[in-house]
């Protein structure tokens, strides 16, 4: 009775509300403080690290070692891993930009505080506006199969990265500066727990088994490509640091291309099937 009540449970409802995610909730309370307190009590310190800490905890509490994707059916694996990854990524860039904005606090211009306060609190509130919630299917089996074959504007983690790429290419150095400290000092566990927790979790298809390289059939996976999307930002800041502006812009647009350009091809071609003017399959 109670796997038949499991398996008829939409994989969306497990993405919670701001208010209802420790993680989150907590990020955004400890943006608004450091946004809007002028002292900053030792007790707010504490907070602000202790959130990014918890987090990589947090993420390997709903699990139980390899296969936890299928605890919903094989069918819903999909769908369980983005929506599980999407969430892991929302809560570790809040930490991130939180740890950004203290460091900022005690040791940059506190003007920009309030800049990274808002894209932090953006971040947070991001994955609960209607628009977000109404990208997959409630049903997560129906949300797998969208995920395997639908376009990039129904997939939450290439929307993500997409949206990731444009904040680190438009954002000014210095907050990009205190964002890649906060995440060398803060974020090094969740960042390894996120890659662990999800590398073990990537199928491989049998029609890939012919590639010889391990990490080339992870990246034709689609499961695979995901998780390369979540870290691609985090390479993404020290290369903008590290290099001139347009250099870091020109790989985000060639980043964008390669998750946009696919199936704005795939789209052209329906479209011109539609029409009558794609070109007909040859007679056998």
């Amino acid at each position: 009775m109670g796997g038949k009540t499991h398996q008829s449970q939409p994989a969306v409802v497990r993405q919670p509300y701001f208010f209802q995610d420790p993680i989150r909730a907590s990020g955004l309370i400890c943006a608004l403080l450091l946004m809007f307190l002028r002292d900053i009590p030792f007790t707010l310190v504490l907070f602000a690290i202790g959130i990014s800490q918890v987090n990589a905890i947090a993420m390997v509490l709903d699990i139980m070692g390899s296969g936890w994707t299928t605890k919903w059916g094989r069918r819903a694996r999909t769908s369980v891993m983005t929506n599980s990854l999407a969430m892991d990524w929302a809560n570790t860039s809040v930490c991130t930009l939180v740890g950004a904005m203290l460091l900022m606090r005690f040791f940059g211009p506190p003007q920009l505080t309030t800049a990274l306060g808002c894209l932090t609190l953006a971040i947070g509130l991001l994955p609960d506006i209607r628009f977000c919630r109404i990208l997959l299917p409630a049903d997560p089996v129906e949300a797998g199969r969208v995920l395997e074959r639908g376009w990039f504007f129904r997939d939450p983690i290439k929307l993500g990265a997409l949206c990731a790429l444009v904040v680190i290419s438009v954002l000014d150095r210095t907050s990009l500066a205190f964002v890649f400290v906060s995440m060398a000092l803060m974020q090094i566990n969740s960042i390894l727990v996120l890659v662990d927790k999800y590398l073990a979790e990537v199928e491989v298809k049998r029609e890939h088994a012919w590639v010889p390289s391990k990490v080339a059939r992870m990246l034709l996976a689609r499961d695979g490509q995901r998780l390369a999307l979540t870290l691609l930002p985090l390479a993404m800041v020290p290369l903008r640091l590290g290099t001139e502006d347009a250099v870091a812009r020109w790989a985000a647009v060639v980043i964008g291309a390669i998750i946009v350009v696919p199936d704005l091809m795939r789209l052209a071609f329906r479209m011109l099937g539609f029409v009558g003017l794609a070109p007909a399959p040859a007679k056998a």
